[in-house]
């Protein structure tokens, strides 16, 4: 994969996935790389677009019960922190039978959950190949990664404790 140039104009439609560039990573402290996925509503979505925001990243498993908890209150957050430049993204990794994410079923999981001004994404197992430089680090569900108005990789916890992502989101903004 090749790094996203921000001053080419183009037509064409992105390819999905991550885009690694020389100077990111996905580790604390590093430039986090770009990323192209599409949300709920079938449209293209990119990480480097929300540049200037505090960004939660939630890398999460349609079959998790942990999952389906902090989905429950991905409304809510958004609605709290959004007027400060914050942003819940949910990453949908594995839909109910550990498969590949469809349109459907991201469409559902939003509508499931009340998420209506927030992106809910398509992902898949390739975001998180922790082998690779770009690959997230997920070894647990869910799994949230902080990232800040810079585009930096601030910090990231595994498993969902609502009280402490609104804790770090808070020291973010």
């Amino acid at each position: 994969e090749t790094a996203v140039d921000d001053s080419a104009s183009t037509t064409e439609e992105p390819t999905l996935g991550i885009y690694a560039a020389a100077d990111c990573e996905q580790a604390i402290g590093a430039k986090v790389c770009d990323m192209v996925l599409k949300d709920q509503n079938d449209e293209f979505w990119r990480l480097y677009d929300l540049k200037g925001k505090v960004i939660v990243l939630d890398f999460s498993a349609m079959w998790c019960a942990p999952c389906q908890n902090a989905a429950a209150t991905v409304q809510q957050t958004q609605n709290d922190y959004e007027s400060q430049g914050f942003n819940y993204i949910t990453v949908l990794i594995d839909d109910p039978t550990a498969d590949t994410v469809e349109l459907e079923e991201v469409q559902s999981w939003a509508d499931d959950y009340g998420i209506q001004t927030t992106s809910v994404l398509q992902g898949s197992r390739d975001l998180i190949d922790s082998s690779a430089i770009e690959g997230y680090p997920v070894s647990s569900w869910p799994t949230f990664v902080f990232i800040d108005r810079e585009l930096n990789v601030h910090w990231g916890i595994y498993g969902f404790n609502e009280e402490y992502i609104r804790t770090m989101i808070e020291k973010m903004l």
